[in-house]
């Protein structure tokens, strides 16, 4: 959707949230971020997100070690 556009458009996309057995679970720690980043950089056939931003606060992680 994005080729011939990318260098014309900011892309923005979230991660945090992910559903499991029909249930959506909270997730921040450092492996699922790269992971979900990873997923999402795949699957929107790009080299770079402009803005990724957490989707959902997991208060089992401090926000620096998110980050």
């Amino acid at each position: 959707a994005l080729k011939g556009i990318r260098d014309r458009v900011q892309l923005a996309t979230k991660f945090g949230v992910y559903f499991e057995g029909g249930k959506g679970n909270i997730r921040g720690d450092p492996a699922y971020v790269r992971a979900a980043c990873e997923g999402s950089l795949k699957r929107l056939d790009v080299d770079c997100i402009d803005l990724y931003y957490q989707h959902r606060i997991d208060t089992r992680v401090p926000i620096e070690v998110t980050v």
